[in-house]
Protein backbone atom coordinates (compact mmCIF):
# COMPACT_ATOMS: atom_id res chain seq x y z
CA UNK A 1 0.00 0.00 0.00
CA UNK A 2 1.38 3.47 -0.87
CA UNK A 3 2.48 5.91 1.75
CA UNK A 4 2.14 9.04 0.15
CA UNK A 5 -0.14 12.08 -0.50
CA UNK A 6 -0.38 14.60 1.09
CA UNK A 7 -4.03 14.87 1.91
CA UNK A 8 -5.65 14.54 5.09
CA UNK A 9 -5.45 11.26 6.99
CA UNK A 10 -8.81 9.27 8.03
CA UNK A 11 -7.95 9.70 11.35
CA UNK A 12 -10.81 10.38 13.50
CA UNK A 13 -8.94 10.47 16.92
CA UNK A 14 -4.97 12.19 16.52
CA UNK A 15 -4.60 10.54 19.76
CA UNK A 16 -3.76 7.45 17.53
CA UNK A 17 -0.22 8.86 16.74
CA UNK A 18 0.45 8.66 20.30
CA UNK A 19 -0.58 5.01 20.55
CA UNK A 20 0.54 3.84 17.80
CA UNK A 21 4.31 5.49 18.24
CA UNK A 22 4.85 4.08 21.77
CA UNK A 23 3.83 0.70 20.78
CA UNK A 24 6.13 0.61 17.56
CA UNK A 25 8.74 1.86 20.17
CA UNK A 26 8.30 -1.12 21.91
CA UNK A 27 8.97 -3.81 19.65
CA UNK A 28 4.64 -4.26 18.77
CA UNK A 29 3.68 -5.96 15.81
CA UNK A 30 0.89 -4.36 13.56
CA UNK A 31 -2.03 -7.21 15.31
CA UNK A 32 -0.41 -5.65 18.99
CA UNK A 33 -1.13 -1.73 17.38
CA UNK A 34 -4.46 -2.87 16.10
CA UNK A 35 -5.46 -4.25 19.55
CA UNK A 36 -3.78 -1.59 21.15
CA UNK A 37 -5.70 0.78 18.82
CA UNK A 38 -9.21 -0.85 19.79
CA UNK A 39 -8.26 -0.15 23.19
CA UNK A 40 -7.77 3.51 22.82
CA UNK A 41 -11.40 3.62 21.24
CA UNK A 42 -12.92 1.29 23.59
CA UNK A 43 -12.09 3.58 26.37
CA UNK A 44 -13.04 6.83 24.52
CA UNK A 45 -16.13 5.31 23.86
CA UNK A 46 -16.58 4.62 27.45
CA UNK A 47 -15.64 8.25 28.51
CA UNK A 48 -18.09 9.41 26.50
CA UNK A 49 -21.17 7.15 27.58
CA UNK A 50 -23.86 8.86 29.39
CA UNK A 51 -26.68 7.07 28.81
CA UNK A 52 -25.49 3.94 29.72
CA UNK A 53 -24.95 2.37 26.01
CA UNK A 54 -21.08 1.29 26.16
CA UNK A 55 -20.67 -2.48 25.52
CA UNK A 56 -18.12 -3.88 26.66
CA UNK A 57 -18.83 -6.87 24.85
CA UNK A 58 -19.10 -5.10 21.57
CA UNK A 59 -15.29 -4.22 22.18
CA UNK A 60 -14.11 -7.53 23.08
CA UNK A 61 -15.65 -8.86 19.81
CA UNK A 62 -13.51 -5.81 17.97
CA UNK A 63 -10.26 -7.05 19.94
CA UNK A 64 -10.67 -10.51 18.74
CA UNK A 65 -11.68 -9.84 15.40
CA UNK A 66 -8.30 -9.65 13.36
CA UNK A 67 -9.99 -7.63 10.66
CA UNK A 68 -11.77 -5.22 13.02
CA UNK A 69 -9.69 -1.48 13.11
CA UNK A 70 -7.57 -2.47 10.33
CA UNK A 71 -8.15 0.13 7.91
CA UNK A 72 -7.81 2.61 11.32
CA UNK A 73 -4.11 0.82 11.85
CA UNK A 74 -3.13 1.56 8.20
CA UNK A 75 -3.91 5.13 8.25
CA UNK A 76 -2.24 6.18 11.58
CA UNK A 77 1.13 4.00 10.68
CA UNK A 78 1.05 5.45 7.22
CA UNK A 79 0.40 8.72 8.67
CA UNK A 80 3.81 8.39 10.92
CA UNK A 81 5.32 7.17 7.76
CA UNK A 82 4.47 10.40 6.40
CA UNK A 83 5.60 12.38 9.05
CA UNK A 84 9.02 10.96 8.65
CA UNK A 85 8.66 9.47 12.16
CA UNK A 86 8.49 5.25 11.46
CA UNK A 87 10.55 4.00 8.07
CA UNK A 88 8.19 2.94 5.44
CA UNK A 89 7.10 -0.59 5.43
CA UNK A 90 4.51 -2.84 3.48
CA UNK A 91 0.86 -2.87 4.77
CA UNK A 92 -2.34 -4.38 4.56
CA UNK A 93 -4.77 -3.24 1.19
CA UNK A 94 -7.48 -4.60 2.98
CA UNK A 95 -8.97 -6.26 6.42
CA UNK A 96 -8.46 -9.17 4.97
CA UNK A 97 -5.23 -9.21 3.67
CA UNK A 98 -4.58 -8.55 7.85
CA UNK A 99 -3.31 -11.51 8.76
CA UNK A 100 -0.55 -11.91 6.57
CA UNK A 101 0.81 -9.03 7.95
CA UNK A 102 0.30 -9.35 11.60
CA UNK A 103 3.62 -10.21 12.52
CA UNK A 104 4.88 -7.10 11.11
CA UNK A 105 7.01 -5.01 13.30
CA UNK A 106 7.85 -1.30 12.06
CA UNK A 107 11.55 0.85 12.94
CA UNK A 108 10.97 4.27 14.28
CA UNK A 109 13.42 7.01 12.71
CA UNK A 110 15.84 9.26 15.03
CA UNK A 111 12.61 11.73 14.83
CA UNK A 112 10.25 9.75 15.33
CA UNK A 113 12.12 8.23 18.56
CA UNK A 114 12.53 11.95 19.99
CA UNK A 115 8.88 12.46 19.64
CA UNK A 116 8.17 9.32 21.18
CA UNK A 117 10.62 10.47 24.12
CA UNK A 118 8.51 13.62 24.56
CA UNK A 119 5.16 12.80 24.57
CA UNK A 120 5.92 9.96 27.22
CA UNK A 121 7.82 13.24 29.35
CA UNK A 122 5.58 16.27 28.39
CA UNK A 123 2.30 15.53 26.33
CA UNK A 124 1.62 19.36 25.69
CA UNK A 125 5.03 19.89 24.20
CA UNK A 126 4.42 16.22 22.29
CA UNK A 127 1.14 17.61 20.46
CA UNK A 128 2.49 21.25 20.09
CA UNK A 129 5.79 19.07 17.79
CA UNK A 130 3.03 17.58 16.53
CA UNK A 131 1.05 20.34 14.93
CA UNK A 132 4.54 21.93 13.93
CA UNK A 133 4.86 18.51 11.85
CA UNK A 134 1.44 18.62 10.63
CA UNK A 135 1.37 22.22 9.17
CA UNK A 136 4.88 20.90 7.16
CA UNK A 137 3.41 17.85 5.62
CA UNK A 138 -0.60 18.98 5.18
CA UNK A 139 -1.48 22.40 3.32
CA UNK A 140 -5.15 21.61 4.00
CA UNK A 141 -4.39 21.76 7.62
CA UNK A 142 -2.23 25.19 6.98
CA UNK A 143 -4.77 26.24 4.97
CA UNK A 144 -7.54 25.59 7.23
CA UNK A 145 -6.25 27.19 9.95
CA UNK A 146 -5.10 30.12 7.96
CA UNK A 147 -9.06 30.29 6.70
CA UNK A 148 -9.90 30.42 10.58
CA UNK A 149 -7.66 33.16 11.52
CA UNK A 150 -5.34 30.95 13.34
CA UNK A 151 -2.36 32.16 11.71
CA UNK A 152 -0.64 35.20 11.96
CA UNK A 153 -1.49 36.19 8.13
CA UNK A 154 -4.42 35.12 8.21
CA UNK A 155 -7.04 38.52 6.86
CA UNK A 156 -10.44 37.15 8.33
CA UNK A 157 -11.27 36.04 12.78
CA UNK A 158 -13.42 33.02 11.67
CA UNK A 159 -14.90 31.24 8.41
CA UNK A 160 -19.10 31.04 8.28
CA UNK A 161 -20.74 28.41 6.11
CA UNK A 162 -24.79 28.99 5.84
CA UNK A 163 -26.78 26.66 6.13
CA UNK A 164 -30.35 26.29 5.96
CA UNK A 165 -31.59 24.08 8.66
CA UNK A 166 -34.22 21.57 7.15
CA UNK A 167 -37.72 21.07 8.26
CA UNK A 168 -40.27 18.34 6.84
CA UNK A 169 -42.87 20.55 7.32
CA UNK A 170 -41.42 23.61 5.96
CA UNK A 171 -40.34 22.04 2.48
CA UNK A 172 -42.62 20.05 0.69
CA UNK A 173 -40.03 18.55 -1.52
CA UNK A 174 -36.36 18.54 -2.18
CA UNK A 175 -36.48 20.62 -5.07
CA UNK A 176 -38.22 23.32 -3.20
CA UNK A 177 -35.55 22.79 -0.25
CA UNK A 178 -32.69 23.21 -2.64
CA UNK A 179 -34.02 26.50 -4.19
CA UNK A 180 -34.65 27.32 -0.78
CA UNK A 181 -31.15 26.34 0.69
CA UNK A 182 -29.10 28.07 -2.53
CA UNK A 183 -31.17 31.62 -1.78
CA UNK A 184 -30.56 31.68 1.59
CA UNK A 185 -26.82 30.90 0.82
CA UNK A 186 -26.55 33.78 -1.39
CA UNK A 187 -28.12 35.92 0.45
CA UNK A 188 -25.71 35.33 3.40
CA UNK A 189 -22.54 35.75 1.25
CA UNK A 190 -23.73 39.15 -0.25
CA UNK A 191 -23.77 40.77 3.67
CA UNK A 192 -19.88 40.01 2.86
CA UNK A 193 -19.73 38.86 6.66
CA UNK A 194 -18.53 35.14 6.57
CA UNK A 195 -14.86 35.18 6.20
CA UNK A 196 -15.06 34.71 1.94
CA UNK A 197 -16.55 36.07 -0.51
CA UNK A 198 -18.24 34.16 -3.94
CA UNK A 199 -20.49 35.92 -6.82
CA UNK A 200 -24.41 34.08 -6.60
CA UNK A 201 -24.44 32.27 -9.66
CA UNK A 202 -21.23 30.04 -8.61
CA UNK A 203 -22.26 28.93 -5.16
CA UNK A 204 -25.55 28.18 -7.07
CA UNK A 205 -24.40 26.37 -10.01
CA UNK A 206 -21.48 24.67 -7.73
CA UNK A 207 -24.15 23.50 -4.72
CA UNK A 208 -26.99 22.13 -7.81
CA UNK A 209 -24.33 20.46 -9.83
CA UNK A 210 -22.58 18.85 -6.31
CA UNK A 211 -26.63 17.85 -5.55
CA UNK A 212 -27.34 16.75 -8.94
CA UNK A 213 -24.08 14.03 -9.30
CA UNK A 214 -25.36 12.59 -5.49
CA UNK A 215 -29.01 12.09 -7.29
CA UNK A 216 -27.47 11.07 -9.94
CA UNK A 217 -25.19 7.71 -8.44
CA UNK A 218 -28.34 7.23 -6.50
CA UNK A 219 -30.44 6.40 -9.44
CA UNK A 220 -27.76 4.74 -10.75
CA UNK A 221 -27.85 2.26 -7.61
CA UNK A 222 -31.47 2.16 -7.35
CA UNK A 223 -31.56 3.80 -3.62
CA UNK A 224 -33.92 6.00 -2.63
CA UNK A 225 -32.59 9.03 -1.36
CA UNK A 226 -34.16 10.13 2.04
CA UNK A 227 -35.24 13.93 3.21
CA UNK A 228 -32.62 13.77 5.62
CA UNK A 229 -29.64 12.87 3.29
CA UNK A 230 -30.84 15.25 1.00
CA UNK A 231 -30.41 17.77 3.59
CA UNK A 232 -26.99 16.76 4.54
CA UNK A 233 -26.07 16.39 0.72
CA UNK A 234 -26.93 20.05 0.14
CA UNK A 235 -24.51 21.10 3.71
CA UNK A 236 -21.90 18.66 2.12
CA UNK A 237 -22.00 20.84 -0.87
CA UNK A 238 -21.82 24.45 0.43
CA UNK A 239 -19.03 23.52 2.56
CA UNK A 240 -17.28 22.39 -0.43
CA UNK A 241 -17.65 25.11 -2.16
CA UNK A 242 -16.74 27.82 0.60
CA UNK A 243 -13.40 26.31 1.34
CA UNK A 244 -13.14 26.18 -2.35
CA UNK A 245 -13.60 29.82 -2.85
CA UNK A 246 -11.84 30.22 0.31
CA UNK A 247 -8.78 28.94 -1.23
CA UNK A 248 -8.05 25.80 0.53
CA UNK A 249 -10.14 22.72 -1.29
CA UNK A 250 -11.73 20.23 1.14
CA UNK A 251 -13.36 17.30 0.84
CA UNK A 252 -16.38 17.47 3.44
CA UNK A 253 -14.63 14.04 5.24
CA UNK A 254 -11.55 16.19 5.74
CA UNK A 255 -13.23 19.42 6.93
CA UNK A 256 -14.50 17.17 9.78
CA UNK A 257 -11.67 15.66 10.68
CA UNK A 258 -10.15 18.70 10.48
CA UNK A 259 -12.50 20.25 13.43
CA UNK A 260 -11.80 17.06 15.43
CA UNK A 261 -7.81 17.47 15.21
CA UNK A 262 -7.82 21.94 15.86
CA UNK A 263 -10.60 20.92 18.60
CA UNK A 264 -8.24 18.14 20.06
CA UNK A 265 -5.53 20.40 19.66
CA UNK A 266 -6.71 23.41 21.25
CA UNK A 267 -6.60 25.53 18.16
CA UNK A 268 -10.07 25.94 17.18
CA UNK A 269 -13.75 25.29 18.01
CA UNK A 270 -17.15 24.86 15.78
CA UNK A 271 -20.41 25.10 16.28
CA UNK A 272 -23.98 25.13 14.18
CA UNK A 273 -25.62 26.83 17.43
CA UNK A 274 -23.83 30.12 17.76
CA UNK A 275 -25.75 33.66 17.51
CA UNK A 276 -27.04 34.13 14.13
CA UNK A 277 -28.61 32.86 10.59
CA UNK A 278 -28.33 29.09 10.53
CA UNK A 279 -24.45 28.60 9.52
CA UNK A 280 -21.94 26.29 10.41
CA UNK A 281 -19.44 28.67 11.92
CA UNK A 282 -15.84 28.06 12.63
CA UNK A 283 -13.60 30.63 14.86
CA UNK A 284 -9.40 29.97 16.07
CA UNK A 285 -8.97 29.61 19.70
CA UNK A 286 -5.16 29.82 19.37
CA UNK A 287 -2.69 31.61 17.27
CA UNK A 288 -0.11 29.40 15.35
CA UNK A 289 3.37 31.40 14.31
CA UNK A 290 5.83 29.23 12.62
CA UNK A 291 5.50 25.48 11.35
CA UNK A 292 8.03 22.27 12.00
CA UNK A 293 10.84 23.00 15.10
CA UNK A 294 10.01 26.76 14.60
CA UNK A 295 6.46 26.77 15.58
CA UNK A 296 4.82 28.76 18.37
CA UNK A 297 0.93 28.47 19.43
CA UNK A 298 -0.93 31.27 21.80
CA UNK A 299 -3.87 29.52 23.11
CA UNK A 300 -6.64 31.80 24.81
CA UNK A 301 -6.88 29.49 27.75
CA UNK A 302 -6.40 30.15 31.43
CA UNK A 303 -7.89 31.37 34.79
CA UNK A 304 -8.29 34.93 33.06
CA UNK A 305 -9.76 34.23 29.54
CA UNK A 306 -12.22 31.83 31.96
CA UNK A 307 -12.90 34.70 34.19
CA UNK A 308 -13.61 37.16 30.70
CA UNK A 309 -16.05 34.34 29.51
CA UNK A 310 -18.03 34.46 32.81
CA UNK A 311 -17.73 38.08 33.28
CA UNK A 312 -19.53 37.91 29.80
CA UNK A 313 -22.44 35.42 30.32
CA UNK A 314 -24.89 37.46 32.04
CA UNK A 315 -25.54 39.31 29.01
CA UNK A 316 -25.52 36.36 26.58
CA UNK A 317 -27.95 34.99 28.66
CA UNK A 318 -30.65 37.37 28.63
CA UNK A 319 -30.00 37.85 24.68
CA UNK A 320 -30.46 33.73 24.79
CA UNK A 321 -33.63 33.83 26.87
CA UNK A 322 -35.03 36.83 24.64
CA UNK A 323 -34.72 34.49 21.44
CA UNK A 324 -36.10 31.43 23.31
CA UNK A 325 -39.57 30.01 24.81
CA UNK A 326 -40.99 29.84 27.75
CA UNK A 327 -38.79 29.14 31.08
CA UNK A 328 -36.35 29.46 33.17
CA UNK A 329 -33.68 27.33 31.22
CA UNK A 330 -31.57 27.08 28.52
CA UNK A 331 -30.03 23.89 26.81
CA UNK A 332 -25.98 23.92 28.41
CA UNK A 333 -25.08 23.60 24.74
CA UNK A 334 -26.95 26.61 23.49
CA UNK A 335 -25.44 28.83 25.86
CA UNK A 336 -21.66 27.86 25.65
CA UNK A 337 -22.31 27.84 21.67
CA UNK A 338 -23.08 31.44 22.81
CA UNK A 339 -20.42 32.16 24.70
CA UNK A 340 -17.74 30.44 23.05
CA UNK A 341 -18.87 32.21 19.67
CA UNK A 342 -18.26 35.27 21.08
CA UNK A 343 -15.54 35.21 23.16
CA UNK A 344 -13.47 32.87 20.56
CA UNK A 345 -12.78 30.11 23.19
CA UNK A 346 -13.23 26.60 23.38
CA UNK A 347 -15.88 24.25 24.80
CA UNK A 348 -13.54 23.12 27.43
CA UNK A 349 -12.55 26.61 28.79
CA UNK A 350 -16.34 27.50 28.98
CA UNK A 351 -17.31 24.36 30.91
CA UNK A 352 -13.83 24.36 33.02
CA UNK A 353 -15.18 28.45 33.86
CA UNK A 354 -18.48 26.67 35.17
CA UNK A 355 -16.98 24.31 37.33
CA UNK A 356 -15.16 26.97 38.85
CA UNK A 357 -17.46 29.40 39.08
CA UNK A 358 -19.50 26.52 41.01
CA UNK A 359 -16.74 26.25 43.14
CA UNK A 360 -16.48 29.90 44.41
CA UNK A 361 -13.22 30.22 43.02
CA UNK A 362 -14.11 33.52 40.88
CA UNK A 363 -14.79 35.80 43.91
CA UNK A 364 -17.34 38.71 43.02
CA UNK A 365 -18.51 37.72 39.69
CA UNK A 366 -22.25 38.21 41.05
CA UNK A 367 -24.03 35.49 39.52
CA UNK A 368 -25.86 32.38 40.92
CA UNK A 369 -25.82 29.73 38.31
CA UNK A 370 -27.91 26.23 38.80
CA UNK A 371 -27.48 23.54 36.33
CA UNK A 372 -29.94 20.66 36.39
CA UNK A 373 -29.78 17.04 35.34
CA UNK A 374 -32.99 17.06 33.28
CA UNK A 375 -33.62 17.93 29.92
CA UNK A 376 -35.46 20.40 27.68
CA UNK A 377 -34.79 18.80 24.01
CA UNK A 378 -32.34 16.34 22.99
CA UNK A 379 -29.27 17.44 22.67
CA UNK A 380 -27.52 17.77 18.86
CA UNK A 381 -25.26 15.73 17.92
CA UNK A 382 -22.38 17.83 17.26
CA UNK A 383 -22.49 19.11 20.48
CA UNK A 384 -21.30 17.24 23.87
CA UNK A 385 -23.05 17.15 27.27
CA UNK A 386 -21.73 18.96 30.30
CA UNK A 387 -19.87 16.32 32.71
CA UNK A 388 -19.07 17.71 36.53
CA UNK A 389 -18.29 14.78 39.15
CA UNK A 390 -19.71 15.15 42.28
CA UNK A 391 -17.44 15.07 45.98
CA UNK A 392 -17.78 10.70 45.27
CA UNK A 393 -16.68 10.58 42.27
CA UNK A 394 -19.90 10.00 40.26
CA UNK A 395 -20.29 11.39 37.09
CA UNK A 396 -23.40 13.87 36.69
CA UNK A 397 -25.17 15.00 33.53
CA UNK A 398 -26.02 18.16 33.27
CA UNK A 399 -28.52 19.56 30.22
CA UNK A 400 -30.01 22.64 31.48
CA UNK A 401 -28.64 25.87 32.95
CA UNK A 402 -30.30 28.62 34.43
CA UNK A 403 -28.63 32.30 35.13
CA UNK A 404 -29.38 34.77 38.02
CA UNK A 405 -27.63 38.44 38.82
CA UNK A 406 -26.79 38.51 41.81
CA UNK A 407 -24.72 41.35 42.68
CA UNK A 408 -23.52 40.63 46.18
CA UNK A 409 -23.39 36.64 45.87
CA UNK A 410 -19.99 34.61 44.75
CA UNK A 411 -22.06 31.99 41.69
CA UNK A 412 -23.30 29.46 43.67
CA UNK A 413 -25.00 26.00 42.29
CA UNK A 414 -28.21 25.10 44.13
CA UNK A 415 -29.14 21.24 45.08
CA UNK A 416 -29.37 20.02 41.03
CA UNK A 417 -32.24 17.20 40.12
CA UNK A 418 -31.66 13.44 39.49
CA UNK A 419 -33.14 12.12 36.50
Amino acid sequence: MSVGGVGIPRLQDLAYIEVAIGNVAQGATFEQVRRALVDRAAAVAREGDTDGSYSARKWELARSDTRKHVHNTVDVLKELMRLGWVEKHILPSSPNSAYAHADSVFTLTPAGERWAALVAADGRAAYNALTGVLLNTHPQFEGFLRLLGARPDSSTTHLTIPLLRFSASGYGTNAAYLDAFVAFATDAAAQGTLGWTAEPEAISESVRDYVRRFEERARAREKEISRKQFATTCEEAMARFVFGAAGCPLDYISLELLRRWTRFLGLANFSYYAPGPSAMRLWPTAVVTGSGDAVAISRRVGKEVRRTALDAVWAIWREQRADAAGGMYLPVWQLRAAVCWKQRISDDEFDLALREALAGEHPGLGLSIHLDQASLRVAPASTKPLIIPSASGLRRVFNVISVAQEPTVHATSTTTQET
